[in-house]
């Protein structure tokens, strides 16, 4: 009996073991010069479509070398961060590719990136792409268009497209089994903007619903002259991103002019989804919709409510995996929330200020801190700061309060030059590696935050510099013992 357990054993090692050396890694690595960011992240899917994230170092010469297991199936893909932006990059397992390129900015980068190496055919087309609309300045304004302007723009970009297409598929690449997928994600997905563009153009101009038909019946791209809902349509980022939302708003809109309480009966929304999509779509257009509501969510009453509404949403879904997916999402996210209860002890940060000096929450034990949370492209955030000056200055002898700005979702370049319109006077500190934003949920800003003497939340959603309500709360925040 033993032997068989020990040959079973041995077996089950030895399949292990051929299972973990038969998949295949991603290989991306090269170097960027001129980036301000030192990391930089890349997003996957899962096979069922769950968003992965991993994340890119680079060094002081801007060099960088990441191998994942995480892609699992063909697909496009990012890398990111602030204005360090390398979008529709073609990644499948056993690629190995190699990016360069000039990032100081964005257009450098369009016009400099080179990506070279096994598989790197499919990201030839979307390099070939932005090198010419780069050189070519062309900077129309699609959604400002009139309708018969807008159509000969779409089908001058097809003309381009499908020439810049045709010359990077013309010869198959030696060892690349994805090609052919891949060529036919960018056909799906060129396909995908055009009928976004199409529909968008009808919500700006404000047709009713027979001139809106008629324009969509004549200038819908082939891929969806049958219709919206295909499965197999999933595989194009566009079409997930773009189409299925704006195709259910404009649905929604045209049930708004036909019958305006018609939208507002209970039900409308899940019903309008089942009629408009079916299969695979429909669950991942449910998916998705559910996500962004627990996204959405920033406490744990509004969680629990979200989760109360949702729950014939979540009901409707087919694939148990999903289900299952959903069920974490909420968890995790109480846990997060969790993290900043009124009461509970404040997310710690370890931040760089402007000044080059580092700040940790702990230095702050003993005042109360009044945190802004902003960035340099947010113009609600930078229209607010005279006010929050003007609060700032009312304490500036008190010891007892801190007035801290904390740039989130920024780029270092953009912090520094806005700080450098804007002239504060009171710490600023840069979120230099997402950290703050995570922890204290900044899904919307500007966003302020009030911690008390002993590092304890106060309020995660403390009101703005310019009301009553912001210096009573500071006060009485200072006054308690």
């Amino acid at each position: 009996m033993k032997k068989i357990i020990l040959l079973l054993l041995s077996f089950y090692c030895i399949s292990k073991g051929v299972a973990q050396t038969t998949a295949q890694p991603l290989i991306i690595q090269g170097k960027l010069t001129n980036s301000a960011e030192k990391m930089l992240k890349i997003f996957f899917e899962d096979v069922n479509g769950k968003l992965l994230i991993d994340t890119i170092r680079l060094n002081a010469a801007g060099e960088f070398y990441l191998k994942t297991y995480k892609i699992a199936k063909p697909q496009r893909t990012s890398i990111q961060q602030n204005n360090t932006q390398i979008n529709r990059i073609y990644v499948a397992p056993g690629y190995d590719l190699r990016i360069t390129g000039d990032a100081s900015d964005y257009t450098s980068l369009s016009k400099t990136k080179k990506i070279t190496g096994l598989g790197a055919q499919s990201s030839q087309y979307r390099v070939k792409m932005d090198s010419i609309i780069a050189v070519r300045d062309d900077k129309t304004a699609w959604f400002d268009l009139k309708t018969d302007e807008l159509i000969q723009f779409l089908k001058k970009s097809k003309t381009l497209e499908d020439s810049v297409l045709n010359v990077v598929f013309k010869e198959p690449a030696m060892g690349d089994k994805y090609l052919n997928t891949f060529k036919k994600i960018i056909e799906l997905d060129n396909q995908s903007m055009s009928f976004y563009m199409l529909l968008q153009h009808l919500d700006l101009v404000k047709y009713n619903a027979a001139q809106a038909r008629e324009l969509v019946t004549k200038n819908t791209p082939p891929a969806f002259v049958n219709g919206v809902s295909h499965d197999e349509y999933l595989v194009s980022e566009d079409y997930k991103s773009w189409v299925l939302p704006l195709y259910y708003a404009c649905e929604q809109r045209l049930d708004l002019l036909r019958d305006s309480a018609s939208v507002k009966k209970p039900g409308y929304t899940l019903e309008k989804i089942k009629q408009l999509f079916t299969g695979k779509v429909r669950d991942f257009y449910l998916n998705r919709f559910v996500e962004k509501r627990i996204g959405g969510s920033n406490s744990i009453e509004q969680l629990i409510a979200t989760q109360k509404e949702m729950q014939t949403f979540i009901n409707a879904i087919s694939s148990p995996v999903l289900k299952k997916n959903l069920a974490n999402n909420f968890i995790e996210k109480k846990q997060q929330l969790m993290q900043i209860q009124i009461g509970k002890p404040a997310p710690a940060f370890t931040l760089p200020s402007d000044q080059g000096k580092v700040f940790n929450l702990s230095d702050f034990k003993g005042k109360v801190i009044y945190i802004d949370l902003w960035a340099s492209w947010c113009g609600p955030c930078r229209q607010e700061m005279p006010a929050y000056k003007k609060l700032s200055d009312k304490f500036k002898t008190n010891k007892q309060v801190a007035f801290v700005s904390i740039a989130v979702h920024d780029g270092e370049k953009e912090w520094r030059n806005a700080l450098k319109e804007e002239k504060p006077d009171w710490l600023q500190l840069y979120d230099n590696e997402g950290t703050v934003a995570q922890a204290y949920v900044a899904n919307a800003i500007p966003k302020y935050i009030l911690i008390d003497k002993d590092g304890k939340m106060l309020s995660f959603d403390a009101p703005g510099p310019g009301t009553v309500q912001a210096e009573q709360l500071i006060n009485d925040a200072i006054a308690k013992p």
